[in-house]
């Protein structure tokens, strides 16, 4: 049962380096931003003349900054899985 809650809460936090809380303040972070972005997007829907690149500019620099993220994860999983090699 203990095993089952690590996995469930901490693998995936410790895959990218991260606490339970400081992985949980980053998801909240990203959350709260795509909330502010969708707003933004409704907003744009009914001024066009509004925000015209803010959404999708905006949107670009999270899949950068999460792409990263999940490559950390993926080398930390090959890692651990033990088929990691840095040198290639």
């Amino acid at each position: 049962m203990k095993r089952s809650l690590g996995r469930l809460f901490l693998d995936h936090p410790n895959e990218v380096g991260e606490s339970y809380f400081q992985h949980l303040g980053a998801a909240w972070a990203v959350g709260f931003r795509l909330a502010r972005l969708s707003a933004t997007a409704l907003l744009h829907g009914l001024m066009p003349s509004l925000a015209k690149t803010t959404v999708s500019d905006e949107i670009r620099a999270m899949a950068a900054t999460l792409g990263d993220r999940a490559e950390d994860a993926r080398e930390t999983r090959m890692r651990d899985a033990g088929v990691w090699d840095p040198g290639l």
